[in-house]
């Protein structure tokens, strides 16, 4: 089992834009710990729509190279980098070139894969001696509400955890960010660094709106398979889309480890 988000959900690419407004500065803080050069040879994995590659394509300059993957690449061919290349790619069963990139950045796709140990393990063989993974994870256990009314908090709280449980039959692992740093280090990596980020969210803010179409999304999961009823699932919508209801995110685990040289 693969990624399960395909574009063909009419809003997919704005909830792609929230998640990029959201966690796009965390990557590229992340990114640059690992001090990419120009001439580097890059590879953004579950590039969605772009954005980290497109920032990679500037830092590495025209001697060096980007390759953008995902299962679905239509959101990726508007992008115009004379050092951008696209590829149609699943990172469960398709090949990677070994030993054929600087840096590799993986964000918001390990969790969603059954196969993420061995998906690591390919990334890395993928690496050039000397070369970084970064993996940046989350892990949804910090997730609740912070300033709400007793009921709607109570009611947040327990819907929002039953949610995400249910995702866990299609494989996804709601806690895999927890153990990114103990995974690297496991494979061998050295120099590992991981930092956890947790932001204060309302209605509006960029992680609201991603929490608010990814829930529309698995509302066939969860309210088809009776986790919760329509009428609460329009519920937790509303209070994710109010300015009046704040929550705390989930922990979003970032994760850099070397390739021994």
């Amino acid at each position: 089992m693969s990624y399960q988000f395909d574009h063909a959900w009419h809003a997919e690419r704005a909830r792609l834009a929230a998640l990029e407004a959201a966690f796009d500065p965390w990557s590229m803080r992340t990114i640059m710990g690992a001090d990419p050069r120009p001439g580097w040879r890059c590879l953004d994995v579950g590039a969605g729509g772009g954005s980290i590659a497109e920032r990679l394509c500037q830092i590495v300059g025209p001697q060096g190279e980007v390759v953008a993957t995902d299962v679905e690449t239509k959101f990726l061919q508007a992008l115009t980098a004379p050092n951008l290349r696209v590829l149609q790619h699943d990172v469960v069963t398709d090949p990677l070139e070994e030993e054929g990139y600087d840096l590799i950045h993986v964000r918001a796709v390990l969790a969603h894969l059954p196969q993420r140990d061995a998906v690591v393990q390919k990334l890395i063989e993928a690496l050039r001696p000397g070369g970084w993974l970064v993996a940046v994870v989350a892990d949804f256990s910090t997730v609740r509400a912070t300033d709400a009314s007793p009921d709607d908090a109570a009611f947040f709280d327990r819907s929002f955890a039953s949610v995400i449980d249910a995702a866990r039959v299609i494989g996804f692992d709601p806690f895999y960010g927890r153990r990114i740093g103990a995974v690297l280090r496991a494979e061998g990596l050295h120099d590992t660094h991981v930092e956890g980020v947790i932001l204060e969210w309302h209605g509006g803010h960029a992680l609201a709106d991603l929490y608010g179409m990814t829930f529309q999304r698995l509302r066939e999961l969860v309210v088809g398979k009776g986790v919760i009823s329509a009428d609460d699932h329009a519920r937790l919508l509303s209070l994710m889309g109010s300015t009046d209801f704040f929550g705390l995110s989930n922990t979003l685990y970032l994760g850099r480890g070397r390739k021994p040289a």
